[in-house]
């Protein structure tokens, strides 16, 4: 029994990165460089930001536009830069707190427990604002995370066919 429940969970599991996976790859075969474009040049945090969550929203997941930034930061055409992926990724942290807020009116039918996620929703909302509030300036304004994450990858030159082992 706790075999079949496992192997059920790897199964799902499975199911779930190739769900992920082929998102990515049809987010990358239908931005192509248009993503890229978005910005120009020159990197708006305040777009970056409000890309981030309208695709949080459309997608009610801010893992997948996470996984999905990813992808398109590190794809092999480079469709965006860092720099423009760090203000996505804080754009899908804001994004994530309308799933949770719609989560918490899921609990409507009794109004001790719609009290009690409403108020964990708006906890997690506030944290996210703040924290967003605290970084986006101070990444706008030094650019340390895109330095932090230069330095974190400065050693891995990855030729043409080779993989990165890291």
């Amino acid at each position: 029994m706790l075999a079949a429940g496992i192997l059920g969970v790897a199964f799902l599991l499975y199911w779930f990165l190739f769900g992920l996976d082929l998102l990515g790859n049809g987010a990358k075969v239908m931005s192509g460089c248009k993503a890229g474009e978005l910005f120009g040049d020159d990197t708006n945090p305040i777009a970056g930001l409000m890309v981030g969550i309208l695709a949080t929203v459309l997608l009610q997941s801010s893992s997948t536009t996470t996984s999905i930034i990813v992808s398109l930061v590190g794809g092999e055409d480079g469709t965006i830069s860092v720099e423009q992926g760090i203000y996505m990724v804080m754009g899908a942290n804001i994004g994530t707190s309308v799933t949770n807020t719609i989560v918490a009116m899921g609990q409507m039918g009794d109004g001790d427990q719609l009290e009690r996620a409403f108020a964990g929703a708006t906890v997690h909302d506030m944290f996210n604002f703040m924290t967003v509030a605290v970084l986006l300036p101070v990444e706008a304004i030094t650019g340390y995370l895109n330095a932090l994450t230069k330095a974190m990858v400065k050693n891995a030159d990855v030729k043409d066919d080779e993989k990165w082992e890291g």
